[in-house]
């Protein structure tokens, strides 16, 4: 689906002499308060959108950003990307060093333009000047225009502090509408809500914000949108593409999405003898529906096709059908429409791969970028995910499940919430036997079974050739020279699905050799994360993914060596998760390590952090303490 993003930039107030060497721009000082883990600062931008008629408008903006280090120098790039409703028509920009003295102007001629896209059919043609300033710091302007066409479905959002470690002096937003236009407004942090003022035929919307401190980006942040101040504007009515909706609320903009879906569920004569040959041994509606779903794999798939409606619009099935391929829109309402063939209810729904959570309130299309199907049975719901064939029947991915989503009826839009997998079966087990040799060398046989989440995460390991699938377990090892034989895999395609490989390692070297002792690496398997900060924290920890992972390893010693220290247990729990670590020795023969780690999604205080640095710094010693081996006398 069309992904709705504005790239958001504005106007900055300064002064520009014009000297006999060259022109000068007078830049105020920096506020301390507005450095402190800031990479850049917005100056002051401006955002102005004057409403033109139901299918026209321009979006104004300006922007002055002072780059402070190497580490701020993307945000200075300028990109934006132009599709059938949207056109940049005007563009200039300037650069200037530390001292105010221009470096260099931009036109439009100097923007580089790109029509590549991943997608097979799209209208969009992005714009982008990549900023090469070497000394820091320096200041860009960037002034452009953009043209709205075909309908206004969305104002811009105003979201003056795009990136994390920038802060922002000042910025405003302004909205020019005809005064029968009544539009809807939702804020987010500090953001305040505009205030209305006359001017002649026209009501003129404005706000603004300043001396906002930068985000720093720490480790296990939420995403940006949760601490930045945000305004979205939408108009109440709009007319977009030929068609008109109400977006009111969830409801009344769902009956125009709905009203999209019109005609397009009509299949070709030629597939009803194909569906009623596949269903005829089905026993329930649930044994049809994934009958049909397992065709749909077999015969179909995913492009990406932003064409029609502003991306928002379906191929007609029969279209789909004919062409064998079809995009998240396509392909669901295809999947639809075989199943209304059988007789088999089901609703087309929209859904947002990166947020969460709609904003229940305040109804807008620039919140989902994708479309699944839910199929409600007697006993049961399903959520089928129609573009990628490799996921099983009847699971609810990650990037959807507990996501909210649209159920599109022809009573209206209806906001609902899919359900989520608790943390503990999204797990991934390690059954190791590794046999030492005295020499260092080690023979390593391994069995590992990885359920929901982390089968997700492998589902892609079944198509790479015999040499990439080595390659992608060697990647996951902290001892990258093994050899590996005996690989073989299997996949349970489930609700809730498990898959499991094997294989045997060799190594020449797995232990170090120091004299007569053996320095053995208790688990290659497991890295843990990056270390910590200890420092101050600032926001709190969000863990966007909990998981469970179990690793049982043996090691049997090799003759004539004894052990002389083994590393001393582990046993922490915390809100955020727990980790065990215990070794065993069987007789002198055999060490048997057991590892447990558990993660729980979700948030915490930042009061949590200090224990948060030290848990991790536990788990990563349990994973890399070596057991010590002695060769007896």
């Amino acid at each position: 689906m069309k992904n709705f993003c504005f790239f958001v930039l504005f106007l900055f107030k300064f002064s520009i002499v014009d000297t006999a060497a060259q022109e000068k721009v007078i830049l105020p000082a920096i506020a301390d308060s507005l450095k402190v883990n800031a990479y850049s600062v917005v100056r002051e931008n401006r955002l102005q959108f004057i409403y033109e008629s139901d299918v026209s408008g321009l979006h104004k903006e300006k922007l002055v950003l002072t780059v402070l280090n190497e580490k701020g120098t993307e945000s200075a790039n300028f990109i934006y990307t132009s599709d059938t409703f949207r056109e940049l028509v005007k563009f200039n920009g300037a650069i200037y060093d530390s001292s105010g003295n221009l470096i260099r102007k931009m036109k439009m001629a100097d923007l580089k333009t790109s029509e590549y896209t991943d997608e097979l059919a799209s209208d969009s043609k992005t714009y982008y000047y990549e900023s090469t300033v070497a000394s820091y710091p320096y200041t860009i302007v960037y002034e452009w225009d953009v043209k709205y066409k075909k309908g206004i479905i969305a104002f811009p959002v105003f979201i003056p502090q795009c990136n994390f470690n920038q802060s922002l002096e000042n910025a405003s937003f302004q909205l020019v509408l005809p005064n029968t236009m009544d539009p809807i407004f939702k804020t987010k942090g500090e953001m305040l809500m505009p205030k209305k003022s006359q001017d002649g035929k026209n009501s003129v919307y404005e706000t603004m914000v300043s001396n906002c401190t930068a985000i720093e980006n720490e480790p296990f942040t939420d995403a940006l949108s949760s601490f930045v101040p945000i305004l979205y504007s939408v108009p109440r009515q709009f007319s977009y593409d030929k068609t008109r909706g109400d977006m009111s609320d969830w409801k009344t903009f769902g009956l125009w999405q709905y009203g999209l879906l019109t005609g397009r569920d009509i299949l070709p004569e030629t597939i009803r003898p194909i569906l009623a040959e596949i269903s005829k041994n089905c026993q329930t509606d649930r044994e049809k529906v994934k009958a049909v779903y397992d065709y749909l794999a077999k015969t179909s798939r995913y492009v990406s096709i932003q064409l029609g409606i502003g991306g928002l619009q379906p191929m007609p099935a029969a279209e789909v059908y004919r062409l064998g391929f079809g995009d998240c829109k396509g392909l669901s309402n295809y999947m639809f429409a075989m199943l209304k063939e059988l007789g088999i209810h089901s609703v087309y729904t929209v859904i947002s791969t990166v947020n969460p959570r709609l904003i229940h309130d305040f109804a807008s299309a620039n919140q989902m970028n994708h479309v699944i199907l839910q199929v409600p049975l007697e006993k049961d719901t399903l959520w089928l995910e129609c573009t990628n064939p490799q996921l099983p029947f009847g699971y609810i991915h990650r990037s959807i499940a507990g996501h909210d989503a649209l159920l599109i009826k022809n009573t209206g839009g209806e906001v609902c919430c899919l359900p989520s997998y608790p943390d503990t079966l999204n797990k991934e087990s390690l059954f190791v036997n590794i046999e030492l040799a005295g020499d260092g060398g080690g023979n390593i046989d391994v069995k590992q079974n990885s359920e929901l989440y982390q089968y997700e995460a492998l589902t892609g390991f079944v198509n790479l050739d015999l040499e990439k699938k080595k390659e992608f377990i060697r990647r996951g090892i902290d001892l990258t020279q093994g050899s590996i034989s005996n690989l073989t895999y299997s996949e349970l395609k489930s609700d809730l699905p498990v898959m499991q490989i094997n294989y045997r390692l060799d190594y020449d070297k797995y232990s170090s050799k120091t004299g007569s002792r053996l320095f053995v690496p208790v688990n290659i398997f497991r890295r843990g994360v990056k270390t910590l900060s200890a420092g101050k924290r600032n926001h709190p920890l969000y863990i966007s993914y909990g998981y469970a992972d179990s690793d049982t390893i043996s090691f049997n010693l090799p003759d004539g060596y004894s052990i002389e220290a083994l590393p001393k247990s582990i046993d922490i729990e915390q809100p955020f998760g727990s980790f065990i670590s215990i070794l065993k020795n069987e007789g002198g023969k055999r060490i048997t390590v057991i590892q447990k780690l558990q993660i729980n999604s979700g948030r915490y205080d930042t009061k949590f952090y200090s224990a948060f640095v030290n848990f991790w710094s536990e788990v990563n010693k349990g994973y890399a303490n070596k057991i010590i081996l002695k060769k007896m006398e």
